[in-house]
C-alpha cells in the first residue's frame, strides 16, 4: 500500500468526476439508507433504498442480483474442491447514478505491474491464506486497490457469481455489491491502479454505444463513424485447448449454395441434432464424409470501448468484459433464473462452456512446458482424495481411453503446445 501522502495527490489527478466514488453520477440530496444486513435481499432493496432515483429498469436488476443464485452444476462441487492457493475474486461494485441508471466502478492498471499492465480492469486479486472467504478476498483487494472499505453495511453484498477459468490456472469468482454511500473517498494503491471511472452496466447488453457515454465523453464520437461501423463492441474466437469435438459421418447432402434440411430451407454445415463435417465431390453437389473429423472448440473474447481511449483508458476486454456481461445478464433478466439476451451472440457455436474449461484445466495432464498448477494445489491441500476424477473427465469432455475420439483429445493436448504466444492472449479469459 503506497502513504497517504501518496493517497492525497493520487486522489487530486483523478478524472474529473472520480474525486468520489459516486460524486460525478448522483446529487447530495439523493441519499441511500443503508442495510444492517451483510447481504440485501428483494425486500431490503424495497425498505432501504430511495427507489425514486433508481430507473424501473435499475430496479429490476438490483431486485435480480439480490435474488440471484448460480446453478446447482457450478464449481466448485464435493468432488471437485478449489484449493485455496488457485482461487481468486474480483469485486464488481455498483452504484446508482443521477439518473437512476447502475454503474459498475473499473480501474486503470498501473503501467508498471507484470501481467495485464494498463489494462482496464474490475479490482480483485488472489486469495491469502488469512481470508476466511472468497467475499473477503474481493473486499480485501478493492481496499488495497481503490480504498473502498469492506464495511458491510456500507456496501452489502448482492450476490456472488458462477467463477471464471483464466489461463493462469486460476479460478476467479466475481463478488456484486452495491455502494450505498456516495461520500467515499477513493484512495487509489499507485503501485497497482492508476485511474478510477465508471461504465453503464446495461451496455454490456449492447453492441451499440448508450447515449449517456457519446454526450457526455465526446471524444467516443471521434472513434468511428457512429451511422456506420461503429465498433463500441467487438469479439473474436480463439481455439480451446482442451478436448474437440467430433463431426459425425452423415448421408446428408448439400448443395453447392449452401446446405438444406429435409423442409428445403438453406441451412449452415452442422444439423441442430449433429455436427457433420463435408467433402465436395463436385461443382454443385457437397458429400458427407465417412470418416470422423475433430475440430477444436472456440472460446469468444469480448471487448466494450469505454469513451476514454484517447485519455489512455483501455476497452473493457477479455475476463473483464465477462464478468461484466454475465452480471448484467443476471441483473436485467426479465424472467430470471433465465438471463437476459444481449444484441450479440455471447458464445461461440459449439464453444467450450464455463464448466467444461474448469473440469479439463483439473484433468488436463501436465506437460514440461505447462505444469498443472490445479492438480499440484489439490495435492498440497489434501484434496485430492476427494476427487471424482471420472465425473470431471465427462464435464471435460474427455472421450474415453478406448474410444475412437481419444485420438482427438491427444491432438488437442499436443496442440496447445504451439499455442504459445496464442495463449499470452487467450490468458485474459
Amino acid at each position: 500500500m503506497s502513504t497517504k501522502k501518496e493517497h492525497s495527490s493520487n486522489r487530486r489527478n483523478l478524472p474529473i468526476g472520480s474525486r468520489n466514488f459516486l460524486g460525478y453520477h448522483s446529487r447530495s440530496e439523493e441519499r441511500v439508507r443503508r442495510s444492517k444486513k451483510l447481504r440485501l435481499s428483494s425486500d431490503d432493496l424495497e425498505r432501504n433504498t430511495n427507489l425514486v432515483a433508481l430507473t424501473r429498469e435499475s430496479k429490476r436488476c438490483l431486485r435480480n442480483l439480490a435474488a440471484y443464485k448460480p446453478p446447482k452444476d457450478t464449481f466448485p462441487q464435493p468432488w471437485l474442491p478449489f484449493p485455496k492457493s488457485r482461487r481468486a475474486a474480483v469485486l464488481v461494485a455498483l452504484f446508482v447514478g443521477r439518473k437512476g441508471d447502475l454503474y459498475v466502478l473499473l480501474s486503470k492498471r498501473a503501467s508498471t505491474l507484470r501481467s495485464f499492465a494498463g489494462d482496464t480492469s474490475l479490482p480483485g486479486g488472489k486469495m491469502d491464506p488469512e481470508d476466511k472467504s472468497i467475499e473477503d478476498t474481493a473486499r480485501r483487494e478493492a481496499f488495497e486497490e481503490i480504498g473502498l472499505p469492506p464495511d458491510r453495511n456500507k456496501v452489502p453484498l448482492l450476490c456472488m457469481l458462477e467463477p471464471f477459468y483464466v489461463e493462469k490456472q486460476l479460478l476467479v469468482t466475481p463478488v456484486v455489491v452495491l455502494v450505498l454511500d456516495n461520500t467515499l473517498q477513493p484512495i487509489l494503491n499507485a503501485p497497482e491502479v492508476t485511474a478510477l471511472f465508471s461504465h453503464p452496466l446495461a451496455s454490456f447488453l449492447s453492441s451499440t454505444p448508450p447515449a449517456s457515454i457519446i454526450r457526455s465523453e465526446p471524444e467516443l464520437v471521434e472513434l468511428g463513424d457512429d451511422g456506420s461501423g461503429y465498433r463500441y463492441h467487438t469479439s473474436n474466437d480463439w481455439d480451446w485447448d482442451g478436448p474437440p469435438f467430433v463431426l459425425d459421418p452423415s448421408e446428408n447432402k448439400l448443395s453447392k449454395n449452401g446446405s438444406a434440411n429435409r423442409n428445403g430451407k438453406k441451412r449452415r454445415s452442422f444439423s441442430n441434432s449433429s455436427l457433420r463435417t463435408f467433402k465436395r465431390s463436385d461443382e454443385n453437389e457437397v458429400k458427407v464424409s465417412n470418416e470422423p473429423v475433430f475440430r477444436k472448440r472456440k472460446f469468444r473474447m469480448h471487448q466494450f470501448l469505454t469513451g476514454r481511449e484517447a485519455g489512455g483508458i483501455k476497452p473493457v476486454f477479455g475476463l473483464t468484459a465477462a464478468i461484466l456481461i454475465h452480471t448484467a445478464r443476471a441483473g436485467y433478466s426479465p424472467s430470471p433464473p433465465a438471463l437476459a439476451s444481449p444484441d450479440f451472440e455471447v458464445s461461440a457455436p459449439d464453444g467450450a462452456s464455463t464448466s467444461m474449461r474448469i473440469a479439463w484445466a483439473f484433468y488436463r495432464p501436465p506437460t514440461s512446458h505447462r505444469p498443472n498448477l490445479l492438480r499440484e494445489a489439490l495435492e498440497n491441500e489434501g484434496l485430492a482424495g476427494k476427487v471424482d476424477w471420472e465425473r470431471v473427465r465427462k464435464v471435460a469432455g474427455v472421450p474415453e481411453e478406448n474410444g475412437v475420439s481419444q485420438k482427438g483429445a491427444s491432438s488437442a493436448i499436443s496442440g496447445s503446445r504451439r499455442l504459445g504466444q496464442t495463449n499470452r492472449l487467450r490468458s485474459k479469459l
